[in-house]
């Protein structure tokens, strides 16, 4: 029986971790400071002030191609994709996704701005 309960108790443990939500936590409005992001999952955040930005850094787990998505149910808002030097890419408004090449091991950053009001978002980045 005790092996039983300590079995169930594993198993709820792992399933609840594996369906956390995440959020991004200030302050993340600098290269030097941002959240990090795995790939094949998102966060959630807010951009709120005229000088917040929130920017996440992930790792490409393999060469080939990543889908990036911003999606916010108010608001306007956009994300900007960087290199490992922080140079800017491009960047793609929210709903439109962002299918970009990556090279294992290397660093992206991901900018995320809002454009008007106070904007609540969902970011993710997955491997296609």
């Amino acid at each position: 029986m005790k092996k039983i309960l300590l079995a169930l108790t594993l198993v709820f443990a792992v399933s609840s971790s594996a369906f956390a939500s995440s959020s991004e936590t200030e302050s993340n409005n600098t290269f030097e400071t941002a959240n990090s992001l795995a790939v094949d999952a998102s966060i959630s955040g807010q951009v709120d002030k005229s000088d917040d930005e929130d920017i996440f850094v992930f790792v490409a787990n393999k060469t080939g191609q990543v889908r990036v998505l911003l999606t916010a149910p108010t608001g306007i808002a956009a994300v900007g994709l960087y290199d490992s030097d922080t140079t800017y890419i491009r960047n793609a408004f929210m709903e439109i996704p962002m299918d970009i090449e990556v090279v294992a091991g290397q660093k992206y950053y991901l900018k995320v701005l809002r454009l008007g009001e106070t904007v609540n978002y969902s970011l993710s980045v997955n491997n296609l």
